[in-house]
């Protein structure tokens, strides 16, 4: 299993989310996209929550590409 990649798509994910929420909070939506019943602050703290794990994943996706690039000789 390559976990560069893997944490690549799951920085694409929870950027998604937090484009949905943000989206909604900005809408003042008291409601998430599936639905439940956040309110706006609530889409604001998941907006901010998908945000932060959108740039933990992005950022381990550079270190893990960097590690394996090494492995391989390549000098980035």
């Amino acid at each position: 299993m390559d976990w560069a990649k893997l944490a690549l798509f799951l920085a694409g994910l929870f950027f998604g989310g937090a484009i949905d929420y943000l989206i909604l909070a900005l809408r003042r939506s008291e409601f998430t996209p599936y639905g439940l019943r956040s309110g706006v602050g609530g889409n604001w703290i998941l907006a901010a929550i998908d945000g932060s794990l959108a740039a933990f994943c992005f950022l381990l996706y550079r270190r893990l590409d960097r590690q394996g690039a090494a492995k391989l000789g390549h000098k980035q």
